[in-house]
């Protein structure tokens, strides 16, 4: 059974180890202490508590079990996390693969295949072109082997005999996206082409690139869109380069294949590459959640400069800082690396790269200066400036200022009225399901709904020394407790518990139903009782406080009520029943 495979995964896995490996932890007593994988910070707030095995964030309150946080940082679903922790753990899993699952695992079967063909290929009799193609770009077997490098053969099919000689229909192999259908049989749909496998952040490989070596055809071929294979969400190498890019704070962003792995040789490890020049929202989210700073390098044509600054935007409207890296010497980074001297000048480039904001002054200047064109460029400078928050446009006016021959005042203000036609344009077009939440209050006027405030800390405390200790949940009947608890999520996980629900069942229900919030409470509780020293012990105490706390805010309300002259008879009644209990210090239930 699933919740079977789930304890026997979590009883062999420590926590700190598995979120080790994504995070630089400093222990400090019994918890583990580093910088949140999850938003950018200065002063770690990630707490990890092996006694528990759950993580909290103080910061973003990101918070949950070893389950939880492969799935936050891998963007993963449950039953992904479970079979990649599975295999972490050493346990062969119970549990029924449905269908859809099923396809993509024999999928990526499939073209774990077609690697070794393309491997062996390159390196037998078919890939001599291709090995002399390589050596020539500097690439040595070593660095081939590296990147598993392949050769998919020109011949129609040879790919295709090779799976079929593997049992492997043509519906499978079609499905896989490495071959096609036409009107004389199956043909692969790589031919002549220099192939690198393209692997999800999880190491596994979802689909190929490849560079064609002469002849007609596309100069690169993808992989087709399949349940496997979406090129939107997946960047070449990001399975090498996470942690690197964790460590050095940064990432690289660059065009094609070949830049990508000569950034790598060279030593600049934290690169990736974004499998065409435009670069999607899932990428940007992909490389946010790795890092908040992004040095954009693409190609020194004009193409490759409005592709770098499209990039830009994109990243910048995720919340990633950018950098556009100018490129001297050469046209991409893989023929600056390759030059005399190299090395220096990308080194230096990285090191004068621009902010957003002057880059894309720069880049419009000239058309500023045609009669022709400048007033489409001032406008997309302009609407892309007004597009940007105030802080990161502020450092930078008296730059673009030059650029634009105004006075820093005139930009300033231009940019700000842009940004009310924006917020303009936004509203209007905001859909009536989008429109504020409005609550009637007791005078008849609405109200903007307000967002439900942060848990108290206490009442995750209290939950969390509960949900770790039968003996604790056996001294408190739901009554005395519930009724006070406000948090409406842990309300209900407390009157579960103390009602003699089994925590693991509670967890099994949370993961079916999709709840990520109330593991995210438990762990919020962990990690203050892990900061503060808690003792269970405190268990009384701690329901006692939330008890009177919650009395003493009705008392409160009730003489408000008194001195207006506005309370019920038994309102009056509740009053000196509260008062009574508040005066006796402890009361019962």
């Amino acid at each position: 059974m699933a919740g079977d495979d789930v304890r026997e995964v979590k009883s062999r896995l420590d926590i700190a180890e598995v979120i080790g490996d994504y995070v630089a932890l400093r222990k400090s007593g019994q918890t583990y202490w580093g910088r949140c994988p999850f938003h950018n910070e200065k002063t770690p707030s990630f707490s990890v508590s092996p006694e528990r095995q759950t993580f909290h964030c103080f910061g973003c309150g990101k918070g949950g079990d070893v389950f939880t946080f492969i799935m936050e940082i891998e963007n993963l679903e449950f039953r992904e996390a479970l079979e990649r922790l599975a295999e972490r753990a050493g346990v062969r899993l119970q549990g029924p693969v449905d269908g859809s699952r099923g396809k993509i695992l024999a999928g990526v079967d499939i073209l774990k295949h077609a690697l070794d063909f393309f491997i062996r290929s390159l390196h037998g009799n078919s890939g001599e072109a291709a090995r002399a193609y390589l050596a020539r770009r500097t690439l040595t077997n070593d660095d081939m082997m590296r990147f598993e490098i392949g050769w998919a053969p020109s011949s129609w099919d040879s790919l295709s005999r090779y799976l079929h000689d593997l049992d492997l229909n043509d519906g499978q192999i079609i499905e896989s996206g490495l071959a096609a259908m036409g009107t004389r049989g199956i043909y692969d749909r790589f031919r002549g082409r220099i192939m690198f496998p393209i692997y999800s952040l999880t190491d596994r490989i979802v689909g190929f690139g490849g560079r064609i070596l002469d002849g007609d055809g596309a100069k690169y071929l993808n992989s087709p869109e399949s349940a496997l294979f979406n090129k939107r969400n997946n960047l070449y190498l990001m399975n090498k380069s996470k942690t690197q890019i964790r460590e050095k704070g940064h990432v690289i962003l660059v065009e094609g294949y070949m830049d990508a792995i000569r950034c790598h040789l060279a030593g600049y490890t934290n690169t990736v590459a974004s499998l065409g020049t435009s670069l999607t929202e899932a990428q940007a989210l992909l490389i946010k959640r790795m890092t908040g700073l992004c040095y954009i390098c693409y190609d020194s044509d004009s193409a490759g400069q409005e592709a770098a600054l499209r990039g830009m935007y994109t990243l910048q409207k995720q919340g990633v800082s950018v950098r556009i890296v100018r490129l001297t010497g050469g046209k991409d980074p893989d023929e600056v690396l390759l030059a005399n001297g190299g090395l220096q000048m990308f080194a230096s480039a990285l090191e004068s790269a621009m902010p957003l904001p002057v880059y894309h002054a720069i880049l419009r200047k000239a058309e500023m200066e045609m009669p022709e064109k400048s007033l489409a460029a001032r406008n997309d400078l302009l609407d892309g400036l007004a597009s940007l928050s105030a802080f990161d446009v502020a450092p930078h006016i008296e730059k673009i200022s030059q650029q634009m021959g105004v006075f820093p005042h005139e930009l300033k203000r231009e940019i700000e009225e842009r940004r009310i036609g924006q917020a303009d344009t936004a509203s209007r077009r905001m859909p009536e399901d989008d429109s504020v939440g409005l609550i009637e209050t007791g005078e008849g006027t609405d109200t903007e709904l307000k967002p439900s405030s942060e848990p108290d800390d206490l009442e995750c405390m209290f939950s969390s020394i509960i949900w770790g200790s039968e003996e604790l949940r056996s001294r408190f009947s739901p009554e005395y407790v519930v009724p006070f608890i406000k948090d409406e999520i842990l309300q209900n996980m407390v009157s579960a518990l103390l009602s003699g629900e089994d925590p693991r069942h509670l967890e099994e229900r949370w993961r079916q139903i999709g709840d990520r919030r109330s593991p995210e409470l438990v762990a919020r509780g962990n990690g203050l009782i892990s900061r503060e020293g808690i003792d269970p012990d405190k268990a009384e105490g701690i329901a006692e406080t939330i008890r009177r706390r919650c009395i003493e805010e009705r008392v409160l309300s009730l003489n408000t009520k008194l001195k207006k002259g506005t309370a019920t008879e038994p309102e009056v009644e509740e009053h000196l029943r509260l008062t009574r209990i508040l005066k006796g210090g402890k009361f019962g239930a």
